[in-house]
């Protein structure tokens, strides 16, 4: 998808320079067209220096995401090991526990 942020609010181009028709907003005010304020330099700076301070409950949460994120996604010890069970044919299949979780998992549909 495409968007045209020259021809938005039906304001028309002049000649392909990618400007608009129109007067323009000094700088520091907010332009009625796309609502959102120009800053000058001086003004950048106040925002570059803000910051951002988390609640101990995002902390912990951010904290147990990392924690996850360096785990594997998958066990290799269980896999390995559960191969080598069918390969030698002592996996069994309990096929009562696996109907019960069928069961579960449809009710929770």
């Amino acid at each position: 998808m495409v968007i045209d942020f020259n021809r938005l609010n039906g304001s028309a181009s002049t000649a392909g320079n990618g400007r608009t028709s129109g007067p323009q907003a000094p700088a520091g005010e907010q332009s009625k067209a796309s609502g959102t304020t120009q800053q000058t330099p001086a003004q950048k700076t106040d925002v570059d220096e803000s910051s951002v301070r988390l609640s101990p409950e995002a902390q912990q949460l951010k904290a147990a995401s990392d924690k996850m994120r360096d785990m594997p996604a998958v066990d290799s010890e269980r896999v390995a090991r559960l191969k080598q069970a069918v390969a030698e044919g002592s996996y069994k299949i309990d096929s009562a526990r696996v109907a019960s979780k069928l069961l579960e998992f449809e009710a929770q549909r």
